[in-house]
């Protein structure tokens, strides 16, 4: 469970969930390929991978229009403006998907660390340029590869 707070809380400050470490992005919705302090393989070098961060950010879209959705009609009852909450849901939900894709993919590399532990593999030239190697989780340094 530490792990998973430590990654997550990392992620939640558009850090590497593996060091830490800031600079992940070029520009908003630019991310490196690799995390420029551990050398890690952002995307794990799968194809679609950050579909899970699609999953994360549609997720978060929903519950935030819900949650506005039911808590001004909570504060509103009974007289709800409905034309209002309509059209203040659509202005609302419109820009979040944008605004929070960065946190989206640190937050599906996050989990995705946290069930599948990261390997020698998953750095840029296969843990060979990694210059901090107390960066490496110590049970990747033990790991030998395939």
């Amino acid at each position: 469970m530490g792990r998973a707070l430590k990654h997550l809380g990392r992620a939640l400050l558009k850090q590497c969930p593996n060091c830490g470490s800031r600079g992940l992005f070029t520009r908003w919705v630019v991310m490196r390929r690799h995390c420029p302090r551990c050398h890690l393989t952002l995307d794990r070098n799968e194809d679609d991978y950050f579909i899970g961060s699609y999953v994360v950010n549609f997720v978060t879209a929903e519950l935030l229009i819900v949650t506005a959705a039911f808590a001004t009609i909570y504060l509103t009852w009974p007289d709800v403006p409905w034309d209002a909450l309509k059209w203040g849901l659509m202005a609302t939900i419109l820009p979040v998907p944008f605004l929070f894709y960065p946190w989206a993919k640190t937050i599906w590399l996050a989990i995705d660390l946290t069930f599948r532990p990261p390997t020698l593999l998953d750095f840029e030239g296969h843990g060979e340029n990694i210059e901090h190697p107390e960066l490496v989780p110590p049970l990747i340094q033990r790991r030998d590869l395939p």
